[in-house]
């Protein structure tokens, strides 16, 4: 039998080589890719090049075919409805319920992104599913009672009518003007310059 093997290895080996199987353990891994987060001003987007002033320096970006782009657009407080996906920052209150303080609804392509319920500072990061929506009036403020559910758990967030509101939504490269605030998932490859992998035009604060 020990023939038959070795003759079973050898074509093995031979089929890795010519069609590029990943048969061999030792094969060599494509190269690694870090990635990082740029925020900041947009300063040009000239072709592919893309400047950002951040709070370090200018980065010097580069587009490609893959790059993302999306635009934050404000909406309205009636808006917020169950099935949505969204990212919300809060504060617990003594009741164990939580007062939003901004809430992100995430584009559709972004669904499932950071699940889960963490730790912000003083406050909560809960990125998760609108499972049910309800208007109420707590302390003599309208709001809207979010129960939001993740993998793990489920929250209830109060989101006040006063608060950051805003949907991502695909763009293409139009939306990305000199003096907007982005948000830039950068790779960097082993050679190359840094390319932007999503780019997240922000809408401006109040």
């Amino acid at each position: 039998m020990k023939p038959r093997k070795h003759l079973l290895t050898g074509i093995a080996l031979a089929l890795s080589l010519n069609f590029g199987f990943p048969y061999l353990a030792g094969a060599q891994p494509a190269p690694a890719t870090n990635t990082t987060n740029v925020t900041g001003k947009v300063v040009s987007l000239k072709g592919p090049e893309l400047i950002v002033a951040s709070p370090t320096g200018d980065a010097k970006l580069t587009l490609n075919d893959k790059t993302v782009v999306r635009n934050e657009l404000p909406i309205k407080f009636s808006e917020i409805t169950s099935g949505m996906y969204l990212g919300t920052t809060a504060t617990k209150q003594p009741d164990g319920t939580f007062l939003a303080s901004e809430v992100h609804v995430f584009s559709e392509d972004q669904r499932g992104t950071g699940e889960g319920h963490r730790p912000l500072g003083n406050a909560t990061m809960t990125n998760a599913n609108v499972e049910r929506v309800e208007d109420v009036m707590v302390r003599d403020v309208q709001g809207r009672l979010m129960k939001l559910k993740y993998k793990d758990g489920e929250v209830t967030v109060l989101v006040p009518p006063d608060i950051t509101l805003v949907k991502r939504v695909l763009a293409d490269r139009s939306v990305i003007k000199s003096g907007a605030e982005v948000s830039v998932t950068v790779a960097q490859e082993a050679e190359g310059p840094p390319v932007a992998r999503q780019i997240t035009v922000r809408i401006a604060k109040r």
